[in-house]
Order: C-alpha cells, then sequence, then structure tokens
C-alpha cells in the first residue's frame, strides 16, 4: 500500500511543478501557480507518510 502512495505522491509534486514553473496559460477562476504549490506541498505529505508507513510495516522505524 505504500508503494501505490509513493506513486501517487511522486506523481502530485511532477504535476504541481508542472503547473507552477512550466505552464505559461491561466484560468479564470483560480490561481494557477498557486494551486501547482499546494499539489506539491500535497505530494511532499504524501510522499513523507508513505515513508513513514513503509518503514513501520519492515520494522525498520520502531523506537526501543
Amino acid at each position: 500500500m505504500a508503494g501505490l502512495l509513493a506513486i501517487g505522491a511522486i506523481t502530485s509534486i511532477g504535476f504541481g511543478a508542472i503547473l507552477t514553473f512550466a505552464v505559461d496559460w491561466q484560468w479564470r477562476s483560480a490561481d494557477r501557480p498557486l494551486v501547482g504549490l499546494i499539489m506539491m506541498a500535497v505530494g511532499a505529505i504524501a510522499l513523507a507518510a508513505a515513508t513513514s508507513v513503509d518503514r513501520q510495516e519492515r520494522g525498520t522505524g520502531k523506537s526501543p
């Protein structure tokens, strides 16, 4: 399950970066760079969650 979450997180970061830095068109109803930044932030949080879940499943993130 953590692998699928990580793939979605990386995809979200990628699409967010494309919206923020590589696209010139504008939306009337939303600020495109802000939407891209939000997507990148959500992707980073999801990637951290996927890493945490993966460590807990493997048993390497347990504290003594």
